[in-house]
């Protein structure tokens, strides 16, 4: 059960257009501060968890921009006397490339409590972890490659296809948080039209495949040559598939995920949302 919820929980806040670079000239701005958006997650019908992401407004600390980006799942009825869950995210995105800066994962399940921070040195493809579970801490840096997000900031640079999104089109996203590197492969599939708690929505139905990869680091032959970026391979080519619904507009809202699980069918689907509010 704990894998099912947890793995919900990541695909409703994590689950990639080719991988981001570092841009030359930076627009700080960013359309999505202030932005909050709630979800209700289902497992077979009943409500397990109630889920949240919300969007801070463009900060700036030692001349470095960010916006910060929080993520929660709560668990509720049935699945709170069974498997208790308190699950927070939180990321600093840079706003003009939308690549983490940091972010610290806090889970809370069980009675056990683990927690990821990682920072991502981009240039330099790799990233310093630092994880404690079970009151032990472990430091180690690990490789990335190029343009490597997390289960948050991915979903915004999704979104900057809201005005040239088409059947067909499709992304691929690489994701770090501290423990597995995975590959997200996203296909459009359809237009469609859902019913949630908010009314109607058009979307764009988007198919994806969640893949996990093996990762070496390549070795420089002398202190003089620039960093390179990590071999790749595909360890697992589909460890989880479903499906995301996207408002078919030029904000791209987040509207509905739907996978299978050990449990039985996950949904989770949009019951607010507040506008951003730059």
């Amino acid at each position: 059960m704990k894998h099912a919820l947890r793995f919900t929980l990541i695909a409703l806040l994590i689950l990639l257009a080719v991988p981001t670079t570092l841009a030359a000239e930076e627009d700080n701005s960013f359309r999505w501060a202030g932005e909050e958006l709630y979800f209700s997650v289902r497992i077979s019908g009943a409500e397990a968890m109630r889920a949240g992401l919300r969007t801070g407004q463009v900060q700036e600390r030692d001349g470095r921009p960010f916006v910060p980006i929080t993520g929660m799942a709560r668990s509720r009825g049935l699945f709170e006397a069974i498997y208790p869950l308190d699950d927070r995210a939180n990321t600093y995105v840079q706003p003009s490339t939308f690549l983490p800066i940091r972010s610290e994962k806090i889970f809370e399940e069980a009675g056990k409590r683990r927690t990821y921070f990682v920072d991502y040195r981009h240039r330099r493809f790799e990233a310093d972890v630092e994880r404690e579970r079970d009151d032990r801490s472990t430091r180690f840096n690990a490789p990335i490659p190029e343009g490597t997000h997390d289960m948050l900031t991915w979903i915004y640079h999704f979104r900057t296809n809201g005005n040239s999104l088409s059947i067909g089109d499709e992304f691929t996203y690489y994701i770090y948080d501290g423990w597995l590197l995975t590959r997200l492969i996203l296909e459009v599939v359809e237009r469609d039209e859902i019913l949630t708690p908010m009314g109607w929505f058009m979307t764009w139905k988007v198919h994806f495949t969640r893949q996990i990869m093996d990762v070496n680091r390549t070795y420089r032959s002398s202190s003089d040559n620039p960093p390179t970026p990590p071999n790749l391979g595909v360890r697992e080519r589909a460890r989880h598939t479903g499906h995301l619904w996207f408002s078919r507009d030029e904000n791209l809202i987040p509207v509905q995920l739907t996978i299978p699980t050990m449990l039985g069918y996950g949904e989770a689907v949009l019951i607010r949302y507040e506008p951003a509010s730059p």
